[in-house]
């Protein structure tokens, strides 16, 4: 039953720690909190409804039919991402800031000179961000239940050593934390365990893991769209996408009361570099019934992402007395281990709607439904089918519906605006992070002249996950709260 308990927790909540891909991994890649123009970001990236910005282009590929003139924006951002983590009843901090590029695009506007029928045919290409990944996140506390050697325990039972992974339990074995007992029993304990004493192990270690994370995703768009009669419009968005995630996991436990026998510490560290590209298509549509009414649809049809990634661990241990080979600190690595693999994204629908006012303010809202559970994993480098993990993906996640909406007042050349945004969890209510939404609120302003604009946003986005950092049955989890604040400057020329 133990056994089984560990393999749920590391199916269906992804550690963190395990090597093979899983569906984690999936979600990781597709589930996206993009940051475009300083505009739409600042109306909570509900502007589907209007277009005219290049933003939309990856929301709503209708939006570039909306455009009179050609244009040139770019979007210098800032993030800072404060992290609070609670684990074992300490809480800890830490921060990360990085500079990235929001935007890039530049749009063609071809005017028939007609009043009906095509009235202009427009295209456009350049950049949005869909994600980032920078942060950092500190983990401690003080375990008295269970250490990750348990887990290195566990992958080794009913094994040869000879068959040790050589990232995981493998360089425990070789660094004397775990043994086989009895001898000849492929059963194995760790230096925590008084060896043949039923009353079992000696725990009290201090846990600290520090999760560093970084790089981001963006969509290359080529767009082209039309205005037919002022009245409807239609286009299509060709994207590349392009992956880019570094993860250095850094996990340490220590006998800083000397109160263990033997055992001073150990560190085991990971790194993982993925860097991956993708082809996609979405189309869309905007119409105005009447005049101050905007409504509009879009759908992304699923792709393929290929993914490749390297990685590599490291174990360090020390021990207060020489083992068997005479040393007492160890200093190990594994190789670095390549693989490939494909991710089909999930199948995502946008509905939008909006009011305008005259020319004096604007309402927008989108709905967005993503079919999480359709992800899915495919065609690893070695011909492995991942079954498994597809099969954990329709146990763990659901569709979801997120939510956007903002408002824009113009008074002459100037604009203020502000917006929100609510995405639900895409774990079921069985999982342990069935209440992992993600809130953002965002403000902004713009001034206007007719051929230059400038535009400024802020943007805060909270979210809190449950990490477990290894599969363990009596293994707590940290309680995460991340945050990001993002300042966003629009500059574009009209012509």
């Amino acid at each position: 039953m133990k056994k089984l308990y560990i393999t749920a927790i590391a199916i269906f909540l992804g550690a963190g720690l395990l090597f093979a891909q899983n569906e984690s991994d999936a979600l990781r890649y597709t589930q996206l909190f993009p940051m475009g123009t300083a505009r739409t970001m600042s109306m909570g990236g509900a502007f589907g409804a209007f277009g005219g910005d290049f933003s939309t282009l990856s929301i709503n590929p209708a939006g570039i039919g909306v455009y009179r003139s050609s244009e040139f924006t770019v979007t210098p951002s800032f993030n800072y991402s404060p992290t609070e983590s609670t684990y074992l009843g300490n809480t800890t901090g830490d921060l990360r800031s990085n500079f990235f590029l929001g935007n890039l695009g530049y749009v063609y506007s071809h005017l028939t000179g007609k009043k009906t029928g095509l009235v202009a045919v427009n295209f456009g290409a350049g950049y949005n961000r869909e994600n980032d990944f920078n942060s950092n996140l500190v983990i401690s506390g003080t375990n008295n239940s269970n250490s990750m050697l348990d887990y290195f325990a566990y992958m080794a039972y009913n094994q040869d050593p000879s068959e040790f992974s050589d990232f995981e339990e493998g360089l425990a074995w070789d660094a004397y934390l775990i043994d086989e007992y009895p001898a000849g029993s492929y059963n194995y304990e760790t230096v925590l365990s008084d060896y043949g004493n039923a009353a079992g192990s000696t725990y009290g270690m201090q846990q600290r893991r520090e999760l560093l994370t970084g790089g981001g995703m963006g969509e290359y768009v080529f767009s082209l769209g039309a205005n037919i009669s002022n009245m409807f419009y239609i286009g299509g968005t060709f994207g590349v996408h392009k992956l880019n995630y570094r993860q250095r996991m850094y996990h340490s436990e220590s006998d800083e009361d000397n109160s263990i026998d033997q055992f001073d510490y150990f560190n085991f560290n990971e790194s993982l570099d993925v860097w991956g590209k993708g082809y996609s298509f979405k189309m869309g549509f905007l119409m105005k019934p009447i005049q101050m009414i905007r409504l509009g649809g879009a759908v992304h049809i699923p792709f393929n992402y290929k993914i490749s990634e390297d990685y590599s661990t490291n174990l360090e241990a020390g021990f207060d007395s020489p083992r068997s080979d005479g040393e007492s600190y160890y200093d190990l690595y594994s190789s670095v281990s390549h693989y490939d693999y494909r991710i089909t994204t999930p199948l995502k629908a946008v509905a939008n709607a909006g009011v305008q006012l005259f020319k004096i303010a604007l309402v927008s809202a989108d709905v967005e439904y993503v079919n999480y559970s359709g992800m899915r994993m495919r065609t690893g480098g070695d011909g492995y089918n991942f079954m498994d993990e597809n099969d954990a993906i329709r146990e763990a996640y659901r569709d979801v519906l997120n939510y956007r909406a903002g408002a824009e007042l113009r008074v002459s050349h100037f604009s203020i605006r502000a917006g929100a945004s609510f995405n639900e969890s895409p774990y079921k209510e069985t999982e342990a992070n069935k209440d992992a939404y993600t809130y953002s609120y965002s403000a902004g302003f713009g001034y206007r002249e007719s051929g230059f604009f400038i535009d400024m946003a802020y943007v805060y986005i909270n979210r809190q996950k449950l990490y477990y950092m290894y599969p363990y049955s009596d293994i707590q989890p940290s309680v995460n709260n991340l945050n990001r604040h993002t300042i966003l400057a629009t500059i574009g020329v009209k012509f």
